[in-house]
Parts: C-alpha cells; structure tokens; sequence
C-alpha cells in the first residue's frame, strides 16, 4: 500500500497532547503514514515533523493572542505554501480553532481532505456560525454526545468517539506514594493550583490564586498547596510569581493528575484540566479573566448558561465557577472557604463528577478516532 502524507496542526499544550495520542494511534493502524506540520514536543515524539512550534503561543481571545498574530501570519503562510506544494492526503485539524479555520479554508480550495478533531464548540454558538464552519470542513470527529447531536443539525458528517482522555487521565502512582513524593500529608488539607497552559493564563491568574491562598493559609493550619505547572515551558515565569509568597507551596512539574489525585479541592482554569479531573472525580472551582473585548465578544456569540465543562455536560452547576468580572479575590476565597469547611459538601461534588465522568463515553476513544483518519485517508 502506497504511504499517505498528513498534515496535522495543533496550537497549544492540550492540543499538542491531542495530536501526538492521534498520530500514535494511526501509525499502529498503518505504519508508513508520515505526519507534518506544527505544533510541540508531544507531536515530535510521536513522530511528527514538525515544521513550526507553536504551542508557547496557544490563547483565549482578541486582545490576549495579539502579539501572537504576526507569528501566526508567517506560518499560515509557510503552511500554505506546504499545502500547495506537498499536497497531502488528509489535513488534520486540532483544536485551536481561529488559526486552524484559516488552514481549512486554504485546504478546500486546494482540493484537500480536512478532519477536525477536538473541533470547535459549535454548540455553544449561533446557527450561522455553525453552517459556516460545516461548510468549510469534510468530517468532524465528536467528543462529546452533544456535540455530536449539534454538529449532524448543522448539516455536518460527524462521528462520535468519545472523550480521548478516558484512556489516559490515570495517576501515575497511588495516593500514598503521591503523598510520600510531594513530601505532604493527608492529615491536613491539600488545595491544587492549576493556572493554566497558556502564558497569559498564568499572568493573569496565578497572581490571583496565591492571594487566595495566603488567605486559606490563615484561616486552616497547616493547609498544603501544591502548584501544578501544565508545561515546563513557563516554569521560571511560575517559580517567579511564585517566590515570596511565605506558603507551604510547592511547584510540581509532569505530575498533574496526581496532584489532582492527592487534593481535596483544586482551584484551575477553565479548559482540558475540569474534565481530567472530573474524571478522578475531585472537587474543584472553575476560575477564568479575559479582556472586556473578549468577554463582551463571548457574550454575544455564546449561547450558553455555563463556561465549565463539567457544568455543560451535567446540565447544572455542580463546581463553582468564577468567570470574568465575577472573578475577584474576595468572591473565590468565600466560595474556596465554604467548600473546604464543609467535607459532605466536597463529597456530594465527588458523587456528582462521577456521574459526569459516566457520560464522558466508553475507553478507546483514540483509536476509533484514528480508523476515521484511515477511513478517509484510504
């Protein structure tokens, strides 16, 4: 069998994770499948070739990617050049839905087979926001049974695999061992701090979280914060920030799932980390600023009542989130106090994280995933 080229794109650290789980998954489907484009370490493990790195530049919003456009330029330009030139057999688009939409109308009129996988959240968008996208892509891979139900509306061809993390979101030692690494104890309580993946994430709401912890620090004796960085790409920046605060903090690095594993209660930004630890069922408060421009943009095209995954998938509020102006120091050290001093209340949270994680699908995502990829590609 004649090998297949494919270009696949993903602009920051989750889709990153995304993409190199996928390109593994098809290459044990088929072997001589070679894989190029952008994105980061992840994807170059897995034996991506790896044209641009991107995921240093992943964002939310208008004001916050800005500086990043002119970057972006260039390698929407160099991937052009690449589509018209190499023409591959199959563009796979992951996440990082502005840049990559862009890529996908340049594909289409080259004549070029475009999948979107972890596609964008057109249901929480208008009708012709949605018609738009269907047209510009050839399929869709689903994560989420809803997501599915709105894609095939918008006239889409989709398939539903499921959420790929199922498989993966697993500690990487037990409890005790986590405790023992972390040089922590379960005698006393153990609060997780997630900011994020994205540069601008951290600036934004790290410096926010430490407020908030010095603050549980005075009020519970011996409270234990563990700081859990999503990639080593911005550890001095966290360490800085970090520094001088005077907490039992400690920064850990490629161990986020058990810092989610060991913690009573985290605080994290909006995004992949509710649904990793939805699916190790630990209680947390959803947190998320943006610029007025894109809280103002984000309320007219989003339709929905909720911003935490958690929340849309149950249909309610089951965490607490903080979201934009909502967010301030004080409403999150009251809403972080209230859960902490009330242990039935965490576990009512556990019950109903695992009835969220029941509706996450069954395992094997990714590899239903990757006979789409060499459905199409074939």
């Amino acid at each position: 069998m004649v090998s297949k080229r494919i270009m696949i794109c993903a602009g920051e650290v989750s889709g990153d994770l995304h993409a190199a789980n996928l390109v593994q998954a098809v290459k044990k489907l088929a072997p001589d499948t070679e894989f190029f484009g952008i994105g980061g370490e992840k994807m170059k493990e897995a034996g991506v070739k790896i044209r641009d790195r991107t995921v240093h530049m992943g964002t939310v919003g208008v004001i916050e990617g800005a500086k990043y456009y002119p970057s972006f330029w260039k390698i929407k330009t160099r991937l052009s050049k690449a589509l018209e030139e190499e023409h591959p057999d199959l563009v796979i688009l992951v996440d990082s839905r502005d840049f990559n939409l862009r890529i996908a109308k340049i594909a289409k009129k080259l004549g070029i087979l475009t999948l979107y996988y972890i596609a964008p959240p057109i249901w929480a968008w208008n009708d012709w926001q949605r018609r738009s996208i269907s047209r510009d892509i050839d399929r869709f891979i689903a994560i989420f049974p809803f997501e599915a139900e709105a894609y095939e509306r918008a006239g889409a061809k989709v398939d539903f695999v499921g959420y790929p993390l199922v498989d993966l979101v697993k500690p990487s030692m037990s409890k005790e061992e986590a405790l023992q690494r972390f040089n922590i104890t379960s005698e006393r309580l153990i609060v997780g701090l997630l900011p994020g993946s994205r540069r601008h994430e951290i600036l934004k709401l790290l410096p926010l979280m430490l407020k908030v912890a010095v603050r549980l620090d005075k009020e519970f004796k011996g409270i234990q914060f563990l700081l859990a960085e999503a990639s080593s790409l911005f550890h001095k920046e966290i360490a800085r920030i970090a520094s001088g605060t005077g907490l039992s903090l400690k920064i850990i690095s490629n161990n986020t799932y058990d810092v989610m594993n060991v913690s009573d209660l985290i605080i994290t930004a909006s995004g992949t980390a509710t649904l990793e630890a939805t699916l190790l069922n630990t209680p947390m408060v959803v947190i998320y600023k943006t610029s007025f421009s894109t809280w103002l943009i984000g309320k007219i095209l989003i339709k929905l009542p909720y911003i935490a995954l958690p929340n849309i998938i149950a249909r309610e509020e089951i965490v607490p989130e903080l979201i934009g102006f909502q967010l301030t120091v004080k409403r999150l050290i009251g809403v972080a106090l209230e859960l902490l001093h009330s242990k039935e209340g965490l576990q009512k949270m556990r019950v109903k994280l695992k009835r969220v994680a029941e509706k996450l699908g069954r395992p094997g995502a990714i590899d239903r995933a990757a006979k789409v990829v060499a459905e199409m590609v074939n």
